[in-house]
Order: structure tokens, then C-alpha cells, then sequence
């Protein structure tokens, strides 16, 4: 080690810099622990510019600030609160790109503490890059500040007010209704990236934003759930959103439009859509006799990422939908959970064969009947492009075995959630797994596995990279017998029980096992977020 750093300090200190920079900042850190010289080099704020340090406190603030290699710092995410003094501290960091707000509060603080001047507030949003502000606490003011700062001039790019996540009890979203519509239109066409789901917004604003979009307009990414879009003019609407490349209207009353399809016509004549998000709107209804299901069908097979979570669609769109997914798609991603429609005009063979060409499906708790989930597994037996498949929920037990098995095991990540499954097609399942498989990721929890041989599911997970058993009624032998026989060259690296199952495991496995990460949860969550992000990093 001596003679080591003996030649590495022989090296050019733009040698070294270089090096150095190939280092995460774990590795960084305890390089300039060595000695001076790497101390010296290590220390450049240009190495250290764009860690991202999970939160700091506003009281911690002025000293993360100070330090000398983040004098370049790009990322900062404050916690809980923000005054003047923070903001003046903020305007100061001249490199500053990414300002990560959420949840902050802005105003209403406390009643002792004032809250943040509006002008200072916005003189620091609009010189910056990346603004998540995501569920912050603003007065109308500083709102109004912050827009009207962004109709002049703005270094803004990608603005987040509020998304579609999952909400806390405690989270207040941002009432936006009150700008005015010309401003509100300007100020937002300056931009790239917007997320501005459930912020009350105006069918006048909404007007101003799109004829904005249609003169001219930065605008590639937007997000507006949970807005009514209903009184739009349909015309509008279309030449606009189409020229999008992600769009979320996800709870929208989209399907209530006037002529609703006339967007779906010019996505088939033209259209920059990649990501559509159509969520939670009905199309099904007798308001959209005109909506033609070819037209609706060709439209949605054109676009590459199609989230229709929770959406009412009729039953001759459904067959038109997979009839053409079957014969011409760019879809490679499809989010089809808790879709209802009438299954009965299906076409098994069309269905299979469509869902078999995509990349990713999420079909969790959706219409699918016998016949054609059958098919689907057949189909995927012989020859699948799936890569991740979610089918949680759906009753499976109608599948033959060795085709069920077969076909899991064709696909990297699957997740089967509470399934309705056989004591036997789990059995053959891990079985096949042992043998050889394609799965590196498998969701099973919820699902009983106390009937699966010990030796026959411990074989089964020693081929897997993660196992998420949650709630599974795993006997204390099978989950000693897994953990035990993880070697340190073993694939198998993450188990996921219930605290349940912990409780039943000895010290003594814990401390024999090479697994490197048992975890334990207490809820079941899924691994990832199930609301349509845009790009803002």
C-alpha cells in the first residue's frame, strides 16, 4: 500500500484529478483521508459538484454551504422549512441547478416567524434550473411573484408544483387558480418540463396555456392530472398536446370533451407523443358514440410508454384496441391495471399475441377471462419479449402447470401479488426455476408457500437475485434452509419477509447466512412509484 501511494503521488495533479474523479463520492471521501496531497486534490469543488446530499436542514444549512468542495454544489434539498436567511444563502450559490423544495414551508411557518418575501423567493426560483417544489406551503403571493418573475425572465426549466403520488395526511397542495389566465399561459410556455396535477386550474387558464403552446412554446413534458380539461376547445386540445413528448391526463375528464376524438385523429395523422397517461378517465360512456374505435385504437398503438390506469373503456374499443396491437404497436410499455371493460368481444389470439410484444406489462387486477389469459400464458410458453410482467391479483389457477411455469420463466421481473395459484404450479414453478431461468426479480407475497418442499423452494430462490415473499405463511424450516444455503457466490442477494416471518428466525441463521440483504417489511409496498414521473433530474 506504501509503495502504491509512493507512485500514485509521482503522478501530475491533473493525473490524479482525473483518477479521482472516476471515484463515487463514498470512495472520495475516504481518499482525502490519505494524506495532504490527495487531500489537496480530492478537496476541488469541481469533484464535488453534483452530490446529491439526501436533505439538509435549513439550521444546517449555512454550513453544508461553506464548505469549500461544495462551493460548486449543483443539487440542494432542504427539509421542513425556509426564511429569508436561507433563501439569501440559496441566491448566493451561483452554481446552483436543481432546488428541491417539497413540502417546504414557504409561508405559515409559524406565527413568530415571518414568512419568505415573495420577490427574494422569486428572485432565486427563476435562477434556477430545476425547481421541485413540490406540495411546498406558498402564500398567493409569492406564487404570484413567482410567476410573474417566470413571464419576463427565468433560467427555469422543469417546474413541479404538485404530482400525482400517493399522499400524506399532512400534505396541502397548491391552489393556482387565482393567477391570471395571460400570465399564467406566458409564464409557462417559457418552460420545458411541467408537473401541475391537482392544482385547481381554471378552464381559462387552461385555454391561455394551450394557445400559448400553439404559438410558440419550450413546453416537451406536462403534467396536468386531476384538472378538468372538459370545457376545452377539442381542436385546441389536439394541435397542442400533440406536439408533447409526455403527457399525464390521468383524471381529467378527458373523455367528457366535447369531440373527443379529434385529439385521437391527429395522433394518427401526427403526433411527438412517446408517454400518454389516460388514467382514471371514461371513454366507455355513451357521451363518446362518436369517439370511433379504430381511431381510438390506431391512436393508442402509436404511443411507446400508455398508461390507462382505472379507465372505462367500451367493449368494441377494448377488441379494436388489441386487434390492432396485435397487428401494428409502438406500445412497449402498457400500464392496464384496473381497467374494466366487457371481455366478451376479446379475441384470445388477439390479446396474447399483442401483450407477448411488449417490454412491460402491468395488469394487475384487470378483465382478463379464462380463455384468454390461457392463451396469453401459451403464447408466452413459446416465445415472449416481456421483460417485466405484473399480473397481481388476477385468479391463475386455470393454467396448466408446466405452461405456467414455463412461460414465468421467461421474463426477468415478475410480480404476482395475492395471485390465485396451485399448490402445484408453484411446486413446478420453483422447480423449473432451479433448472434454469430467466427470472432475476420474483414477487410472490401474499401468496401461500407453506405447502412448497423445503429443498424444492430453497433450490428455486438460490437462482433468483430477489425474492419478495411478504406475507407469504413461510414455515421457519424453509426460510432457515434458503438463508443458509446462500454461499457468497450465490445470485440470490435480497429476501423480503413479513415482520411476522423475522420473528421466527434464530440469531444463530442470521449470523451463519451470506445473504447480503435480509429485509424486513411491515407493509407491503410495491418496489416501484405507480404515478407517471417526469424527467426533472
Amino acid at each position: 500500500l506504501h509503495l502504491t501511494e509512493m507512485s500514485l503521488n509521482l503522478l501530475p495533479p491533473e493525473i490524479m484529478f482525473r483518477i479521482f474523479n472516476y471515484l463515487d463520492f463514498t470512495d472520495l471521501k475516504t481518499a482525502v483521508q490519505v494524506c495532504s496531497h490527495w487531500r489537496n486534490i480530492g478537496e476541488d469543488p469541481n469533484l464535488w459538484k453534483t452530490i446529491k446530499i439526501t436533505e439538509i436542514h435549513p439550521e444546517d444549512l449555512k454550513i453544508v454551504l461553506n464548505l469549500p468542495r461544495l462551493a460548486k454544489i449543483q443539487y440542494v434539498k432542504i427539509a421542513d422549512w425556509l426564511v429569508d436567511e436561507h433563501v439569501e444563502m440559496l441566491i448566493k450559490t451561483a452554481r446552483l441547478k436543481h432546488l428541491d423544495i417539497s413540502k417546504c414551508f414557504l409561508h405559515d411557518i409559524d406565527p413568530e416567524v415571518k414568512s419568505v418575501n415573495p420577490e427574494l423567493l422569486s428572485k432565486l426560483l427563476n435562477n434556477v434550473e430545476v425547481v421541485n417544489a413540490n406540495r411546498a406551503v406558498f402564500s398567493d403571493e409569492q406564487l404570484l411573484e413567482i410567476f410573474q418573475g417566470m413571464s419576463k425572465s427565468t433560467r427555469i426549466k422543469t417546474l413541479i408544483i404538485n404530482t400525482t403520488e400517493e399522499e400524506d395526511e399532512e400534505d396541502i397542495f397548491a391552489d393556482i387558480s387565482f393567477i391570471k389566465p395571460d400570465l399564467f399561459g406566458k409564464a409557462l410556455a417559457n418552460l420545458e418540463i411541467v408537473q401541475i396535477s391537482d392544482a385547481c386550474l381554471t378552464s381559462d387558464q387552461l385555454k391561455a396555456l394551450l394557445k400559448n403552446m400553439n404559438k410558440e412554446s419550450n413546453i416537451k413534458q406536462l403534467g396536468i392530472a386531476n384538472n378538468d380539461v372538459s370545457e376545452i376547445d377539442s381542436e385546441e386540445f389536439a394541435k397542442a398536446f400533440n406536439k408533447l413528448v409526455k403527457l399525464d391526463l390521468s383524471g381529467t375528464n378527458f373523455g367528457d370533451l366535447e369531440h373527443p376524438s379529434v385529439f385521437f385523429k391527429q395522433m394518427v395523422e401526427s403526433t411527438e407523443l412517446k408517454v400518454l397517461d389516460l388514467g382514471f378517465n371514461s371513454f366507455g360512456n355513451n357521451n363518446n358514440r362518436s369517439l370511433d374505435p379504430k381511431v381510438f385504437a390506431r391512436a393508442l398503438n402509436k404511443i411507446e410508454n400508455l398508461r390507462m390506469i382505472g379507465v372505462d373503456i367500451s367493449a368494441v374499443q377494448a377488441q379494436e384496441f388489441f386487434k390492432r396491437m396485435c397487428v401494428q404497436t409502438l406500445i412497449k410499455e402498457l400500464h392496464f391495471e384496473d381497467c374494466k371493460y366487457d371481455m366478451s368481444l376479446v379475441n384470445p389470439n388477439f390479446m396474447a399475441s399483442g401483450l407477448n410484444k411488449l417490454t412491460k406489462l402491468k395488469m394487475a387486477n384487470s378483465s382478463i377471462n379464462g380463455p384468454q389469459c390461457l392463451e396469453f400464458f401459451l403464447r408466452m410458453a413459446q416465445f415472449t419479449k416481456l421483460q417485466y410482467l405484473d399480473l397481481s391479483f388476477l385468479d391463475l389457477c386455470g393454467i396448466p402447470t408446466d405452461i405456467f411455469a414455463e412461460a414465468i420463466n421467461k421474463v426477468e421481473k415478475v410480480i404476482l401479488l395475492d395471485c390465485h395459484i396451485t399448490n402445484d404450479q408453484l411446486v413446478t414453478l420453483f422447480k423449473t426455476i432451479a433448472l434454469s431461468t430467466n427470472i432475476h426479480y420474483l414477487d410472490l407475497s401474499l401468496i401461500s408457500l407453506e405447502t412448497v418442499p423445503v429443498d424444492v423452494i430453497a433450490q428455486g430462490a438460490m437462482k433468483l437475485e430477489t425474492l419478495r415473499i411478504v406475507d407469504s405463511d413461510l414455515l421457519k424450516e424453509q426460510l432457515d434452509e434458503i438463508l443458509l444455503r446462500v454461499a457468497s457466490n450465490s445470485k440470490l442477494k435480497l429476501v423480503e419477509i413479513s415482520y411476522e416471518d423475522a420473528f421466527v428466525v434464530s440469531d444463530e441463521v442470521i449470523e451463519n447466512t451470506e445473504l447480503k440483504e435480509l429485509r424486513v417489511s411491515e407493509d407491503y409496498e410495491y418496489d416501484e412509484e405507480n404515478w407517471m414521473q417526469l424527467y426533472y433530474t
